[in-house]
């Protein structure tokens, strides 16, 4: 890779979390999968969707099949060239990218140009030293480790007594740190002029007094006046902001607060424009490590969502099952890190109980639910609890804390060793039964678990010979769509269930029909066999 494809980065933003991605390899894979440089845990971003490459001396966005489209500033491109600042979307709401080609920063160059020509060298020799430590700092402190350097650099360089860094916090400004001219902490401000900062703030213009007594239009700020206050300095921070309204437009993050009772003879030998430059960097690093600990922060919760998924994972029902009379086989597969699908089997010295369920919603929510379903179900079963019942005591539970916001379509059956299939039937997708050569669906049902306070429930019973088969699976697998928009249907699973081993063939063919577009809902098939 060239040395000038090292020096572009991505600024990432899912949901409003931000974080800042160096290109470090090419070509730069963006993308669902964990496998990509950049993955985007969206089922709306396609498994590989983009890839940047470097070529000619450019950078360029290459679509890679994607469904649903990548798209620069707004206009769908398969292949685009890259210049700063351009955005990159890709047709999932809630998912920007802003390319960023790094130039050695003109903030940097006018302090270091200074550097030898201003009269005090010996200070602006610890300019250089803070520009060092901002660099080191973006890379790897988080907010408040930043702030406290930047504080102590900047009181070193001006000769001031103490130094605050007040930060915007929705519509308010925060006291974020305070530091005296030896390093000790301040949490007191009350004796600093506060429409100094808010001014600094919300005109985003500095402010710059070397003998604050010397200036009449001082002599309102009574906090100036009574700490006899020689030296202010209220320098406003700025950002550049991430917005497709106003790319490059300048707000102010915070403001950088220093004073003094003396006038500062390391302020009399630094110019105003290296303090306005001071105060650039400081945002820019600031900024950075504000990237920095939002990508903590999701690296956390992937971290969390990891073992969520794990625990979900350990509680569905091994892919296989068996006693002396029956067999039972499924797989459950989420859309996202957890799901609102889940499968579990029973068995009982006389007989098999097997559930299926789909929780309304997806992600966290419907996992939880699923998770509460799933115990109840499991405690009811076991203790013998006759298959009706149980779910009337699920459904009774779950209105009496949901409501209706929340409910569940599910199907439960239930094989005697000698006795007919019971089956019930909340709201789910028909099963399919298929015996001595034929395949019917089972449609008679009930409301959803949750859905209706007084909805009522009730088990048909199906003649269930050796070799007979039930098949149980949620819309994620029929309702499955191929680039066209068409359904795999129910119709297509009949196709598959004849087979060695039908889960299989079925999980196959859903995938080959919807020619590897991303899945939109949590999949789920489960089938019970009669061996004897």
């Amino acid at each position: 890779m060239t040395a000038r494809s090292q020096e572009a980065t991505l600024l990432l933003e899912v949901s409003g979390n931000r974080r800042r991605l160096p290109i470090t390899r090419l070509p730069f894979t963006i993308g669902r999968s964990d496998t990509c440089d950049a993955a985007i845990g969206d089922w709306r971003v396609s498994r590989t969707h983009a890839n940047i490459t470097f070529e000619g001396g450019e950078f360029f966005v290459v679509d890679a099949g994607s469904r649903h489209g990548t798209f620069v500033n707004g206009v769908r491109r398969d292949r685009h060239q890259l210049a700063n600042n351009d955005e990159i979307t890709l047709g999932a709401p809630g998912v920007r990218i802003v390319f960023l080609e790094s130039e050695p920063s003109s903030v940097s160059n006018l302090l270091l140009s200074r550097i030898g020509t201003e009269s005090d060298a010996s200070e602006l020799g610890k300019l250089r030293l803070f520009l060092e430590a901002a660099r080191g700092l973006s890379s790897g402190s988080v907010v408040n480790d930043v702030l406290r350097n930047m504080l102590d650099c900047a009181l070193r360089l001006t000769g001031a007594e103490r130094g605050f860094v007040y930060l915007r916090d929705q519509r308010r400004t925060v006291l974020a740190c305070g530091l005296d001219g030896k390093g000790n902490r301040l949490t007191d401000d009350s004796s600093v002029s506060r429409s100094v900062v808010e001014e600094a703030m919300t005109s985003a213009s500095e402010f710059i007094s070397g003998d604050a007594s010397q200036q009449a239009a001082l002599a309102a700020r009574q906090s100036i006046m009574l700490n006899e206050l020689k030296t202010v300095i209220a320098i406003p921070l700025r950002s550049r902001r991430m917005t497709s309204e106003a790319q490059g437009a300048t707000e102010a993050e915070g403001v950088l607060y220093l004073d003094s009772r003396v006038v500062s003879r390391n302020l009399s030998g630094v110019s105003h424009d290296v303090l306005r430059a001071l105060a650039s960097e400081c945002a820019a690093v600031l900024e950075s490590a504000k990237l920095v600990e939002a990508e903590r922060a999701a690296q956390q919760y992937e971290q969390e969502m990891e073992i969520a998924a794990s625990i979900q994972r350990s509680l569905i029902c091994e892919p296989e099952v068996q006693c002396d009379f029956a067999r039972v086989s499924g797989r459950s597969v989420p859309c996202k890190e957890v799901g609102g699908d889940f499968f579990d089997v029973h068995v009982s010295s006389n007989a098999v109980t097997v559930i299926v369920a789909d929780i309304s919603g997806k992600g966290i929510s419907a996992a939880l639910m699923a998770s509460v379903i799933h115990g109840m179900f499991y405690a009811q079963i076991s203790t013998g609890t006759p298959l009706v019942d149980a779910i009337i005591a699920i459904h009774k539970f779950v209105c009496s804390r949901f409501a209706g916001q929340k409910y569940a379509t599910l199907l439960a059956v239930q094989l005697e060793r000698r006795g007919p299939l019971k089956v019930v039937n909340c709201g789910h997708v028909p099963a399919l039964l298929t015996r001595e050569g034929t395949t019917v669906q089972i449609s008679q049902g009930d409301m959803p678990v949750g859905l209706i306070a007084d909805a009522s429930f009730h088990a048909i019973e199906e003649q269930f010979p050796a070799g007979s088969r039930v098949c149980i699976f949620t819309d994620g697998i029929s309702e499955s769509e191929n680039s066209e928009g068409a359904e795999f249907g129910i119709s297509g699973v009949e196709k598959y269930l004849v087979g060695q081993d039908p889960v299989s063939d079925v999980f196959a063919a859903v995938e080959s029909f919807s020619e590897q577009c991303e899945i939109q809902d949590d999949r789920t098939f489960v089938v019970l066999e009669r061996t004897i």
